[in-house]
């Protein structure tokens, strides 16, 4: 498994957008934070396995509880015929966060679409489920780890990631 792919595309994206999350133990209105997450994706789309999937997301914090986040996902993974697909999952999500100090457990769900990058197929539409927990690690840096639900082509495939990462705080 190879996160070549992915890690050039979140380079591009990182050096092309400001870094952020939510620190400082809490978690205002208006918060801004941008979050650089990796980790694998087991899938069962055209084929089963395990692929690799890194994401960049904004997590803007309306009022206090409520978050909303758009995101770009690469998920990498070989098809049944041995053929490397890369996608690239555009969404934005919609989350309830329990904010208890520095650490905030959260859950949710979105929809957005599966764009290919390279290899076989269309583009699909998705459908998330989100749950997980950010914490602050400071006043502008913070950890986050979470599980994503993804199905693609609802209901005919998904993906499952299983990722960690690193935020800081724009506002």
């Amino acid at each position: 498994m190879s996160f070549k792919s992915p890690c050039r595309v979140l380079t591009i994206v990182l050096y092309t957008s400001p870094m952020s999350l939510s620190g400082g133990g809490t978690v205002a209105a208006q918060d801004l934070a941008l979050s650089v997450a990796i980790g694998p994706s087991p899938y069962d789309l055209s084929g089963t396995g395990t692929g690799a999937a890194g994401a960049v997301r904004l997590a803007w914090t309306p009022v206090r509880g409520l978050v909303v986040e758009p995101g770009m996902t690469v998920f990498t993974y070989r098809s049944q015929f041995d053929e490397r697909t890369t996608l690239l999952f555009r969404e934005l999500s919609i989350q309830g966060e329990l904010p208890l100090g520095r650490v905030r457990p959260f859950l949710g769900g979105g929809a957005g679409g599966a764009f290919v990058v390279s290899g076989p197929g269309d583009t699909e539409a998705t459908l998330h489920a989100v749950g997980g927990v950010r914490i602050a690690l400071g006043k502008n840096w913070g950890a986050l780890g979470e599980m994503r639900i993804r199905a693609v082509r609802p209901w005919t495939g998904n993906t499952v990631d299983f990722m960690l990462g690193v935020s800081r705080r724009i506002r």
